[in-house]
């Protein structure tokens, strides 16, 4: 299977079911925020994040989708914190695949981002593998 020269590389990825190197990352971090918000994760992660829901009485839509407190920073480093990045992860998520078993959402998110792919003209199937970088 060769391409040629220049080719769009995301019908490839498709083709294969691979990820790419970013939307690895995003699924990984999705992955974490799934574990915080089960509460399966070590509770040094405890103070890392925070629901929505715990800072006031109040429900709002953004709270009731169960988002996380998304801190705000004023330089393109705070965005790399992964607190920053986690909770804007998280809020991009639809509130349905968030309760999902951590094997569903592991499997429905990585189906999503290879739906993002260009699209190609044969049946795609869903099985999804990480390539490897």
């Amino acid at each position: 299977m060769f391409s040629n020269y220049g080719a769009q590389v995301s019908p490839i990825y498709k083709r294969l079911n691979f990820l790419k190197a970013q939307d690895i990352y995003k699924l990984e971090l999705a992955e974490l925020m799934h574990k915080f918000h089960d509460g399966l994760l070590p509770s040094i992660y405890n103070g890392l994040f925070q629901r929505s829901s715990d800072l006031h009485n109040y429900n709002t839509k953004y709270a009731s989708n169960q988002n996380h407190f998304i801190p705000s920073v004023h330089s393109n480093i705070g965005k790399k914190l992964l607190s920053y990045k986690g909770a804007v992860i998280w809020r991009e998520i639809n509130a349905q695949y968030k309760n999902l078993t951590f094997h569903y959402f592991k499997k429905t998110m990585c189906n999503y981002w290879l739906s993002q792919y260009e699209r190609l003209g044969f049946i795609f199937k869903s099985a999804c593998r990480i390539a490897k970088t």
